[in-house]
């Protein structure tokens, strides 16, 4: 699964093999190596506008829980990372993409209900998320018990 940061985090061959990412049967549609660090890092320049803007509302508890969600949505998508590789993850590694994909939701919702601009500069990331999701998932499907 390709759809966060560093999908290869398994650079490392194993005995001379393949990566367990470059083992994997594909979709035809997976975007290209070069998308996804590009992507990424667009979309976390994107949100730390966000935060710079919410950064500039009014403290309150509006503001605290998009705070918390948009932390909540950066952590646990890093973490998606020690999820995904070695035998047996890629359901569990689908499933969590689903969940990070919530709070990125839930974080866009509530960035904009503090500021307009904060949640439209996250939205961009619930698109990819989507695809990941998506990915994760066919991933899945197309390597069963990887």
């Amino acid at each position: 699964m390709r759809g966060l940061p560093s999908p290869n985090a398994d650079h490392h061959r194993h005995d001379g093999g393949v990566t367990f990412f470059e083992s994997l049967a594909k979709p035809g549609w997976i975007p290209p190596d070069w998308a996804f660090p590009v992507t990424w890092f667009t979309l976390w320049a994107l949100q730390l506008g966000a935060l710079a803007v919410l950064a500039t509302e009014p403290a309150g508890s509006a503001r605290r829980i998009a705070f918390g969600l948009l932390a909540a949505q950066f952590v646990t998508a890093v973490a998606w990372q020690a999820v995904i590789f070695g035998p047996g993850r890629l359901n569990f590694a689908a499933w969590w993409l689903a969940a990070v994909l919530v709070l990125v939701v839930a974080a866009t919702v509530a960035a904009a209900q503090v500021d307009r601009l904060a949640g439209l500069l996250i939205a961009p990331t619930i698109v990819w998320m989507t695809v990941a999701t998506t990915l994760g998932f066919t991933l899945a499907r197309l390597n069963p018990g990887a």
